[in-house]
């Protein structure tokens, strides 16, 4: 893993996103090379706050690992993300879901087609702690009216998803559907009903 700036790095601060994947689709063995500061492909999209979420996507199914790795200073790509993507901008909600969530399959070893399959097997999508406080706005997901909701969002605490539903919703656009509220982390709200703490109503 040298320790330069390849012509990757150099498409994505010049954020040219057209050359950025064809130099992922010609040279894929780029995205593993740390600049001088440490920084990979991956942090570097993530410094200016203007990368698509296209651009997020296609670097970490390159080098699915890059999303834990630190840079120099320390900071991985969605701290990095979380300071220069703007609360306003029309990309950071999706790109910080993204940072968070999404892995392809063959970086967690699971080919498994149903959302809930993989979301049950990946802990790392659900926190330990439940949110300050829970939101009960439905019965039933609010995304297929069908399944009990059951996913608490972190940090609003609306309780309005399935886990099947998950994956479509927050993971892909990383807001709450009731409140359009960031999302942070989730909870399975089947650990509190289990508990007997009490739930408000919205």
């Amino acid at each position: 893993m040298g320790l330069t700036h390849t012509k990757l790095h150099w498409a994505i601060l010049e954020q040219d996103w057209k050359r950025t994947l064809d130099r992922l689709s010609k040279r894929p063995g780029e995205v593993f090379t740390s600049n001088p500061f440490g920084d990979l492909p991956l942090h570097l999209a993530c410094y200016g706050g203007n990368a698509p979420p296209y651009i997020i996507r296609a670097l970490i199914e390159a080098h699915p690992d890059s999303v834990r790795i630190g840079n120099k200073t320390g900071r991985v790509p969605l701290e990095l993300a979380s300071i220069n993507y703007r609360i306003d901008g029309p990309y950071r909600s999706e790109v910080l879901a993204l940072l968070r969530w999404h892995r392809p399959e063959r970086s967690l070893h699971l080919h498994l087609p149903a959302a809930s399959s993989v979301l049950t097997r990946s802990n790392h999508m659900f926190s330990e702690h439940p949110p300050v406080q829970l939101y009960h706005t439905s019965s039933h997901c609010v995304v297929c009216l069908e399944s009990p909701a059951s996913v608490a969002l972190i940090p609003c605490g609306h309780i309005c998803l399935c886990v099947d539903c998950v994956q479509m919703t927050v993971m892909k656009r990383g807001v709450c559907p009731v409140d359009r509220c960031e999302v942070e982390s989730l909870y399975n709200i089947r650990k509190v009903e289990d508990s007997g703490r009490t739930l408000e109503a919205t």
